[in-house]
């Protein structure tokens, strides 16, 4: 399983942001578990692959289950939104092993 996160500069000053991506399973009992995360404090715009923060975790089964991509930009030495954007998808992989 694998989630990515990145920013787009839009109307910043500042050129690096710190990004932090998270991937979350959903369980029966309605919550959502973390499984994996990534951060990288000195990010520059973009997107491409060297512009985003990975967060992986091999998969135990492939049973499908619900997986949830949280993306958290702190763009740095500016006042930003406090929201997370995330996507969700289900997905072919279970995970079996501790949350983090």
């Amino acid at each position: 399983m694998s989630g990515h996160g990145w920013w787009n500069k839009g109307n910043c000053t500042s050129d690096t942001a710190t990004v932090k991506t998270f991937l979350y399973e959903y369980y029966t009992d309605g919550t959502w578990r973390r499984k994996a995360c990534g951060e990288n404090g000195n990010l520059k715009p973009g997107g491409g692959s060297v512009s985003r923060v990975p967060a992986r975790r091999d998969c135990d089964t492939t049973e499908m289950t619900s997986w949830r991509n949280h993306v958290d930009v702190d763009v740095n030495w500016e006042v930003d939104s406090g929201e997370v954007r995330y996507r969700q998808a289900d997905v072919v992989c279970r995970m079996n092993g501790p949350d983090q």
